[in-house]
């Protein structure tokens, strides 16, 4: 029975070395694979912690660029685009400049963007050299102002020859009395429109006299003009056309329109105006009393309007329809004041900084627990 028991219950000693060195090696096998496994958590969970790190600071840069951009709209006066109707506010002053529309009080003002187009929607079409004009606009609870202003190499003011044309710019609301809103170019018969146009030859004759044919043909020697003033050879003024008048009371002349074709030279000429040239740019200011007859738009404080906008390029041969236009967008009269003017580079650079204070933040927040969790 011992022998029995000797030779098949226990083991002998070579056996017994295999049986240690079976059981050490399922060990070793075991505390390898349980290092792997930890080894490979470990990397799961840094880049888990990682992912995280990165969403959080992805997620404070969305909000700190969106915040950077309602500074810039905010602050510095830029505009977002929008496919809403736009709305022009004109809020009163006491203090308007009436005379300058390159003033400080309309630098001031932060303009509105009115998208032009080309002028496709009747004979002659064309125009569209202009993209956007700028609009600022205020009262000073007697006139309501109006400036356009748009980018312009060459300063058109001048005719004196057959094949030159002048700069100019319009704006334009319904007629009084009108329900609803007109067809933007010209009008129609159910609703006419109201149109103030500037133009820079008025502005340069006002200011610089009357433009000859022979100022810019000085030279030329002519024997005998018969009788110059004549109405007979002078067809124009002769007919009381107010294109070929030698003298201009304003450089804004009000026209009425219903329709194609039935653009007329309003009886009352009440609307004022000055453009200016600047640093290849045009600024035109329209005036006119909030309040006139009962044929003329009112604008009064609390009320609502709609206005047009339109350029032309005397250089690029733009007259007539050939211009940039703009749909109709909102004129809000409103009775509340302009605020007092402040130095915007203190606030604007006050924002700035604010926002690099808060980049700075996220990085060092995104370092500390990046360090954090790529600890073993």
């Amino acid at each position: 029975m011992r022998s029995l028991r000797s030779s098949s219950g226990t083991c002998g000693p070579a056996r017994r070395r295999r049986c240690r060195r079976s059981r050490t090696g399922r060990m070793r096998t075991t505390i390898e694979t349980r290092r792997a496994w930890l080894a490979s958590w470990r990397e799961a969970t840094m880049m888990r912690n990682r992912s995280r790190v990165r969403g959080i600071a992805a997620g404070l840069g969305i909000v700190v660029a969106a915040a950077a951009v309602a500074v810039a709209t905010g602050v510095l006066g830029v505009m977002p685009a929008s496919s809403q109707v736009q709305v022009i506010e004109v809020r009163s002053s006491s203090s308007v400049a009436d005379n300058d529309p390159f003033a400080k009080f309309w630098n001031d003002i932060d303009p509105v963007d009115v998208a032009l187009s080309t002028q496709n929607v009747t004979k002659p079409m064309g125009g569209g050299s202009v993209s956007t004009v700028k609009i600022r606009a205020a009262h000073d609870d007697k006139n309501l102002y109006i400036v356009e202003e748009w980018p312009d190499d060459t300063q058109d003011a001048a005719i004196d020859t057959t094949t030159s044309y002048s700069d100019a710019a319009a704006v334009e609301f319904p007629a009084a009395g009108t329900t609803r809103i007109p067809a933007f170019c010209m009008g129609d018969p159910a609703a006419g429109v109201d149109i103030w146009q500037w133009k820079a030859v008025w502005q340069s004759d006002i200011e610089r006299g009357f433009a000859w044919d022979r100022a810019r043909y000085a030279d030329m020697q002519v024997d005998y003009y018969p009788e110059p003033d004549d109405p007979v050879f002078q067809t124009g003024l002769g007919a009381g056309n107010p294109i070929s008048s030698r003298e201009h009371d304003s450089s804004v002349e009000r026209l009425v329109a219903a329709n194609f074709g039935t653009l007329t030279h309003a009886d009352a000429q009440d609307v004022a105006g000055v453009g200016r040239w600047r640093d290849g740019a045009w600024r035109v200011m329209f005036i006119r009393p909030l309040q006139t007859s009962e044929n003329e738009p009112a604008f009064k404080p609390g009320t609502k309007t709609n206005a047009a906008f339109a350029v032309w390029n005397g250089s690029m041969g733009q007259r007539d329809g050939i211009k940039s236009v703009s749909q109709f967008v909102d004129l809000s009269i409103s009775g509340e004041t302009i605020p007092a003017s402040s130095d915007s580079f203190a606030p604007s650079m006050a924002a700035f900084a604010a926002i690099g204070i808060v980049l700075l933040l996220v990085a060092f927040v995104g370092a500390i627990e990046m360090r954090k969790h790529s600890r073993p």
